[in-house]
């Protein structure tokens, strides 16, 4: 059923609802970024820890959106910033890039759950652990060209339970960005709403999976 907030969406393109209802949801988006990608953009520029010299981080948990049918919540919360606790942080080190992208995470999407920081990163590692990487993509040799159906035919091969509308790939000037797999609020694997849509999150025939 879709949320209370989700009725105010206007007809044209999904968009942010700030500070919205927590719990209020009606599905999630796990986020897997190409860290290639972000390097190239913007990363190794900004000094982050995954695009260090011999990093061999392919793809790394971005994060787990909460949806709407059409739209999504952001900053779910009243007062002061949330805060995440150190331990609960350094259980995510290894699959999330560095502490500021957890604590953004939360405060930006995981507030918008209604869980608490160690309940919603938790479900967060369940459901990316969930996903098998494509061997393929994991530690590809050389830069490849692909088409966005193919990396998520390769993604369906390797998880016999991904169905093609429980995946989409987004990509940005001409690269793959990330790969998105939806899940209920039961995080179990479910279709994707409007938001995870491929044709509007890279309609590209064809784009580049960047080298580690």
């Amino acid at each position: 059923m879709a949320s209370a907030a989700a009725t105010a969406y206007d007809g044209n393109r999904p968009h942010a609802f700030r500070h919205a209802d927590p719990g209020d949801v009606d599905y999630y988006a796990l986020v897997l970024s190409w860290s290639p990608t972000h390097c190239l953009t913007e990363g190794r520029q900004r000094g982050d820890e995954q695009c260090n010299s011999g990093s061999d981080a392919d793809f790394v948990l971005h994060g787990l959106w909460p949806q709407y049918d059409f739209g999504w919540p952001e900053d779910c919360y009243r007062g002061p910033r949330p805060w995440v606790p150190s331990d609960v942080i350094g259980e995510m080190r290894g699959i999330m890039p560095d502490k500021e992208i957890v604590i953004h995470e939360y405060k930006t999407h995981g507030t918008c759950s209604g869980l608490s920081p160690a309940a919603y990163f938790a479900a967060a590692r369940k459901a990316y652990e969930r996903v098998v990487i494509p061997k393929g993509l994991d530690d590809p040799e050389t830069q490849r060209f692909l088409s966005p159906e193919k990396i998520e035919s390769e993604f369906m091969a390797a998880n016999d339970w991904l169905k093609p509308d429980m995946i989409a790939v987004t990509c940005r000037r001409g690269n793959l960005f990330d790969v998105r797999i939806c899940f209920g609020n039961d995080f179990e694997p479910q279709a994707c709403g409007a938001n995870i849509s491929q044709k509007r999150l890279c309609p590209l025939r064809r784009i580049a999976v960047p080298v580690p």
